[in-house]
């Protein structure tokens, strides 16, 4: 499959934090993609498709690369907030899969979902220290959204 990227509206950085294209096979989902908001009842995935699609991806996702120990302790941690093991991968035959990194994402969940729809391959992303440094910032990045998709 042919390299498809979708680009941010920031170049190198985005708020001190890096700016990498990852695959976003590659990717770890925080939380499950979601077609209706359920705290609003509110369309939410098709709204996404059609602003991405017309105006492309303004923020980068905030992604972390993380180990397993800790994205096990992030998801206990969370499981109230609708996080799940689902989609996590496991490293059964490695001797210390604990230890093993991956990408995941904490601000951003829904629009790789979406990426994936439009086929995009790839996504740029704002490489972050620590999962809580990610989630501080996802208020921030809904601000400019807020009215267009988190109210009734």
């Amino acid at each position: 499959m042919k390299k498809k990227t979708l680009k941010c509206k920031f170049v190198k950085h985005w708020n001190h934090y890096p700016i990498k294209t990852l695959p976003v096979d590659e990717i770890w989902q925080s939380v499950p993609a979601v077609d209706v908001l359920p705290t609003i009842n509110k369309p939410f995935k098709k709204n996404l498709i059609d602003d991405i699609s017309r105006n492309g991806l303004y923020f980068p996702i905030m992604c972390v690369y993380t180990t397993r120990k800790t994205l096990i302790e992030a998801v206990e941690y969370f499981e109230n907030k609708g996080l799940t093991m689902a989609g996590l991968p496991f490293w059964h035959n490695d001797i210390n899969p604990h230890v093993k990194r991956l990408w995941s994402c904490w601000g951003g969940s829904q629009r790789i979902d979406v990426a994936k729809h439009l086929n995009f391959t790839h996504i740029d992303c704002a490489v972050m220290p620590s999962i809580a440094k990610a989630m501080s910032h996802q208020k921030e990045m809904r601000k400019p959204f807020k009215s267009k998709y988190y109210e009734n």
